[in-house]
């Protein structure tokens, strides 16, 4: 048997979490398809399946209450109990999900997990059995020792030693329970080494103590050396059986039964065409059971040969080599267009060519295969809101619906992971305040039944997530008093604003219009929190509502955060990008069309009258001499959130790939900047933050908002 080092230990933990996680979100989803289905038997059987797994691999990891508790509730999940308590069935599944999470979220933390009583109650009301009852039946020995456990009994066998299964039960009248735990632990310790032990320490209660010995002793002297007066009151030595299964070391343990797991979905379907259809359920059980371990026996090995799980650094390590390389590819591209400005007529002149070209098109598959890598499906992170949608449509005594759409689309892991906080707070909140109760729908003429609607899709460089409700929209009247009555903004600027200008509001921090405060919302803190997320991944939030028909917030991010195709531009000498995506068009106007609004610069863009912005003004940069009034300068439109501006430049250097660069806050001197790239010949460009300069346009009377 071999023992894992303690790195190779804390990898392993490390993939139990991340398939506990998955095994979770299955239950989730069995919870709330037996919620709809209460007879689905495929349902019933893949929750068991995942259990079992988790069972296994909480005990091969050490997690002894979480393998000890998964193992009460596989007793539960059988056909005939659910056939029994269909009304109650899924219940169990969610509360256990719940239950497991909060006991995984201890073990990460090193800390005590909670004790699972509301899933124990539930336990023990489906097995008909009283506390006291369950009480006395958990005293009692049984012997279920975790793999780990059972390797080690089996490897003390192999060693020629004797194993003993020790059952002692302690004297109740004993005045000081902790003290004679302690001193029957002592005289087993005594008596040889101890492979395992329940309880492992004193426990409020605690009436038995179960052991597996492994000692050269005999039965008889291990029976006397064990019975001390006055703290063990009776002792049973039973020799252990031999165990016929052959040792695997923890690794492999893991392995299997991830890869269990992995192929839950398709062992169901194979027990559906290897079950007889006519014969009972209940009959078949046991041998579906048989089934279902040899099927996924055989699964798991080509699972385990066909999935590779690969560190994210280690990914973002082979992403940085490629940004190095593409600037090393612009390098050689601009000593090239030298070389054939100096020697046009050289022969050596195409070869070069054709091996940079064919060198560039190299370039480009490996970037496009390593940005495949990190792209993962939204379906990961709409996944988790059935649940969400279920918990507060029960709390809130609501009937809510929940449709997804564009699951399939993909979005760099980074940015899907950062998004999942933001999105689970629009979807509470469309549940919580933007779906009516069923009489309140049924009073204005709609379906009793709300709908909430999750939609993804591809949008040129972004990739756009819509959260929408047919519920009763935003209040624009409410949401203006409410900014005035905090201060927000004052009575004479509230109102000048115009529609769109008023609903944004609602995103300012501690803006809540929620008239109770609840354990789901209410508190003022949540959408300003929502556009920082967005802003810092270089996005945004664009919010549409009308009034009883419903509201959409959608959320625009970049592809990935490793690289994006800018607009160059210099401003007084200062090489900056801008995202291509946030550029709507360019223009050029003239001195003279520039005109000045409540102390601020504006022109016209055809119909419309936008806010010019100056980056040196933003910067504090000291600018030049004016230019003249019929000297024409060039005007990059920006594009984002619903709001249109207008960027001034000096001259426009064309569109690039650039590889982003984040910039520690002691080098970041403006918070317009959001990182920064290297050209092949060296020079730094200042990536333009577009959410910054709009949020530093919020601060002053908008022109020309709406495009």
């Amino acid at each position: 048997m071999s023992f894992p080092p303690d790195e190779q230990a804390s990898e392993l933990r490390d993939l139990f979490f991340e398939s506990a996680q998955e095994i979770l979100q299955g239950m989730n989803e069995a919870g709330l398809a037996l919620e709809e289905r209460p007879g689905d038997v495929d349902q019933l059987r893949s929750v068991r399946r995942a259990v079992h797994t988790l069972k296994g691999d909480s005990a091969a990891c050490g997690y002894r209450e979480l393998s000890e508790l998964a193992h009460e509730l596989e007793d539960v999940l059988t056909p005939e109990l659910a056939r029994q308590n269909a009304g109650l069935i899924a219940e169990v599944i969610l509360t256990a999900a719940d239950t497991f999470h909060e006991m995984l979220a201890a073990y990460r933390n090193n800390m005590q997990p909670p004790a699972g009583g509301a899933l124990k109650d539930y336990i023990r009301r489906l097995l008909n059995k009283p506390a006291e009852q369950a009480q006395k039946e958990s005293a009692a020995a049984r012997f279920e020792w975790t793999e780990y456990e059972r390797l080690m009994i089996v490897e003390a066998l192999r060693r020629g030693e004797n194993v003993y299964n020790i059952a002692m039960q302690l004297d109740p009248e004993s005045l000081l329970p902790a003290a004679a735990f302690e001193l029957a632990r002592k005289s087993l310790e005594a008596g040889g080494r101890i492979l395992a032990l329940r309880p492992e320490t004193a426990t409020e209660g605690c009436q038995s103590i179960q052991a597996a010995l492994a000692t050269t002793k005999t039965a008889d002297w291990i029976r006397k050396r064990c019975q001390v007066p006055s703290v063990v009151s009776s002792i049973s030595v039973d020799r252990a059986p031999v165990l016929q299964s052959p040792p695997r070391d923890l690794l492999e343990i893991l392995i299997e039964s991830e890869a269990k797991a992995l192929s839950g979905n398709l062992v169901a379907t194979a027990e559906s065409v290897l079950a007889p259809a006519a014969a009972p359920v209940a009959a078949h059980d046991d041998e579906d059971e048989a089934h279902e371990h040899s099927a996924a026996a055989g699964m798991a090995h080509a699972a385990s040969e066909n999935m590779l799980r690969v560190d994210a650094t280690r990914i973002d390590t082979v992403m940085n080599l490629v940004g190095e390389m593409i600037i090393g590819k612009s390098m050689l591209q601009r000593a090239m267009n030298e070389f054939e400005r100096r020697h046009s007529k050289d022969p050596i002149r195409g070869k070069l060519a054709d091996a940079l070209g064919f060198q560039s098109r190299v370039l480009n598959e490996l970037q496009k295969s390593v940005m495949k890598i990190r792209m993962v499906p939204v379906e990961q992170l709409f996944r988790r809101f059935p649940r969400i949608v279920r918990d507060v449509a029960r709390l809130r005594n609501k009937d809510i619906g929940l449709e997804l759409a564009g699951q399939t689309t993909d979005l760099d892991k980074s940015i899907l992971d950062a998004l999942g906080d933001p999105l689970a707070h629009l979807v509470r909140n469309a549940a919580d305040h933007g779906i009516e109760s069923a009489a309140e729908r049924q009073a204005a003429g709609k379906n009793p039944r709300g709908t909430i609607r999750l939609n993804a899709y591809h949008d040129g460089d972004q990739v756009v997530i819509e959260v929408s409700d047919d519920g009763h929209g935003l209040d624009r009247a409410k949401i203006v008093r409410r900014a005035v009555e905090r201060g927000i903004v004052s009575a004479e600027k509230a109102s000048q604003l115009n529609e769109l200008e008023s609903l944004q509001l609602i995103f300012a921090p501690g803006l809540s219009t929620a008239d109770e405060v609840t354990e789901i919302s209410g508190r003022g803190v949540g959408l300003d929190v929502v556009k920082s997320s967005l802003e810092s991944l270089k996005g945004s939030i664009e919010l549409d509502s009308v009034p009883g028909r419903g509201t959409t917030f959608r959320l625009l991010v970049p592809l990935t955060l490793a690289s994006i195709r800018a607009l160059m531009f210099r401003v007084h000498g200062r090489l900056y990008a801008v995202p291509l995506a946030s550029v709507a068009e360019i223009t050029r106007i003239t001195e003279q069309g520039i005109h000045r609004v409540d102390d601020h610069e504006v022109f016209q863009l055809r119909e419309q009258v936008l806010t010019l912005v100056r980056l040196d003004r933003l910067e504090k940069v000291k600018r030049t001499s004016p230019g003249e009034r019929d000297h024409r300068i060039f005007v990059i439109v920006i594009g984002t959130g619903g709001r249109k501006f207008g960027l001034a430049v000096d001259s426009l250097m064309g569109e690039e790939e650039l590889v982003i660069k984040a910039l520690e806050d002691q080098l970041v001197t403006s918070p317009i900047i959001s990182g920064a790239s290297i050209l092949g010949d060296g020079t730094v460009v200042l990536i333009l933050n577009v959410p910054a300069v709009v949020a530093h346009l919020s601060r002053i009377p908008a022109v020309g908002a709406i495009a």
